[in-house]
Order: C-alpha cells, then structure tokens, then sequence
C-alpha cells in the first residue's frame, strides 16, 4: 500500500469508530434492570424480603419482629424466624394433676408442700375411715380443703369394685360421695381403689353423680413403651381417666421427670398417683424428700407449656347433686 493510500484508509477507520451508539442512561437502566432480576437467583431469601417491603405487605424476613403490619406481619416474621432456625419450636405443654389417694395421715403436710409451690393437688378420701390410725382426720380433711385442693370420692372402705355385687358397688360409691356431701364438699371426681374397675363400676359411679373417674395405669412408661404419653383431652372415656402407675419407694425422680417430659411433647393431661408421703413406710409410699425434689423441678416447667391444676379442673369435671334414690 503507498503511503497516500494508508493515509486515506485512517480516516476511514475513525468513521466507522465515530458510528457506534455510544452508551446511553437508557443502556444503563436495562442492564441494571437484567442484574436485579438475575439476583433473587443468585441470592435466594435476600432480595424476596426487599420486595416485599416494596409492595407494603410488612417484611416476611423480619425474623418475628414485631411491626405495624399486624397480625399478617406477625405470623410471616415468626415463620421466617422458624425458617431461618433462630426460634427454637414451642412445645405442646401439659397439664400435670398430682393425686393423692386413701386419705392419708401424712396428707395435711402433703398439701401444704404443695402450697409453697404454688400448686394444688387432688386427695381421694375413704370417708369410712376418716379418723382412723394412720389416716386423716375431719379437721385435717377441712384444712386440705380451706387451701384449695380437690377433694374427690376413693369409696367407704376401699375395696376391690369388681369382686363386689352390683348393689354392693353402688353403696361404696355412692354412700361415700353421700357422706362428703353432708361433711360440706363438692366431689365431681372418683379414683377406684387399687386401680380396679369394670363396666358396672363405671356404670355406678356415674349413677352416683360423678362427672369423671380416675384409673391407675394406661400411660407410657417402661412396661408399656407403646402407650401414650398423657390422656387426652378431653379424657377418651371420662369415667376411667388413665394414668401413670402409682409412685413408690423405688421410683426414681427421674422417672417423674420424664413422664413430664414426654407428657409435654404430646400435650394432654399427666394424672401422677401417690399414696402415703414418709420415709420407708410401706409399699406405695413415697419419700417427702423426693416429692419435693420434683416439686420444685416441677414448678420450673411453666415456661415450656407445663401446668399443674387439680385433676377436675384439669378435665373440666362438674359438681353434680347426687341422683334421688342412691
């Protein structure tokens, strides 16, 4: 090529440089428009929260805080915040009924350990032998009362319910709510002695007026893995409320403990059964130093759901007048 041809070509070359769009605001706002795009992609929970915001319907990645948005707002935030792992998820809770059966010597002192823990319980009395040796007197039943516990029917004289006749059952149930009645009590719940009951039993003490009936046995515990964990609410069958099996002087507090635990997994109510409170004083007996070593685990459960209320609170059981004729 002469060197007047390659200066010829030069300008050329700048024209053709001089005739490409040159980059404009308009250029700029559709590549940033294709970048905010791509970027929920690349950035998965970021932007969603950001746009949200935008369209005024509260932030969803608020993580549960609280805002103006309301109800909608609130609920979004706490599943953001159950999504993100930063709340821990609430257990069911239960309601734990502490029941103390045969009308014991030892319950006064019972009840009022109770009440330093801020609990109520539910005594079972057998009115036949209420000021007897080693049982409560009608002073100490009054005082149990006056504080708040439940007072429920355990029979006149604690005997096997179905080892006796029809006519039989319903003197021992009814004779004995009769004689709570005349002593000044609303009793609207019944424990079977020894945990023993039929269809007739069950079918007198409703005759006599109760509005539910405690068994023994039935829940969770190492003889029955498979059953469940507390009885639900309301009660599969009112009128045989299931527990777990009595307390006694070798139950550990951690078998306690964890009946609690599960009860609290499951939700429902935990009826727990005791007889007498004292040292080394017999087969169903319990030490006062493990019932108040539990006690005061116990009362440490309110903040995960847990309640301790008397066992016909617990089931909603009402007071009934005793049918005429029983």
């Amino acid at each position: 090529m002469t060197p007047s041809a390659a200066r010829r070509a030069v300008p050329a070359d700048r024209t053709v440089r001089r005739t490409r769009p040159p980059v404009t605001a308009a250029v700029l706002t559709t590549l940033l428009t294709v970048l905010l795009t791509a970027l929920p992609a690349m950035l998965p929970g970021t932007l969603p929260g950001a746009t949200a915001r935008a369209d005024g319907r509260g932030d969803p990645g608020a993580a549960g805080h609280r805002t103006a948005g309301g109800a909608g707002a609130e609920a979004d935030g706490a599943r953001a915040a159950g999504t993100a792992g930063t709340r821990a998820p609430k257990r069911a809770g239960a309601i734990v009924s502490l029941t103390f059966d045969d009308g014991d010597a030892t319950h006064p002192a019972v009840a009022r350990m109770l009440e330093r823990h801020g609990m109520r319980g539910t005594f079972y009395v057998n009115t036949g032998t209420v000021g007897h040796e080693l049982k409560l007197t009608r002073r100490g039943l009054a005082a149990i009362a006056r504080a708040g516990h439940e007072i429920g029917g355990h029979t006149l004289t604690h005997l096997r319910l179905p080892e006796l006749s029809v006519a039989e059952q319903r003197a021992q149930i009814c004779d004995d709510r009769r004689k709570l009645v005349a002593w000044g009590y609303r009793p609207a719940t019944l424990a079977y002695p020894f945990g023993s009951v039929d269809a007739r039993a069950e079918a007198a003490a409703r005759r006599c007026g109760y509005d539910a009936a405690r068994d023994v046995g039935g829940l969770r515990e190492f003889s029955c893995p498979a059953c469940p964990a507390a009885e639900t609410l309301p009660p599969r069958d009112r009128h045989a409320i299931r527990t777990a099996s009595s307390a006694g002087p070798d139950t550990p507090l951690r078998r306690l403990k964890q009946q609690v635990f599960d009860a609290e997994k499951s939700g429902g109510v935990l009826p727990l059964v005791f007889h007498r409170v004292c040292e080394d004083c017999g087969d169903y007996s319990v030490s006062p130093k493990l019932l108040e070593d539990f006690l005061g685990w116990l009362a440490t459960r309110g903040s995960h759901g847990t309640a301790v209320r008397p066992l016909g609170e617990a089931v909603g059981a009402r007071y009934r007048p005793l049918p005429r004729g029983e």
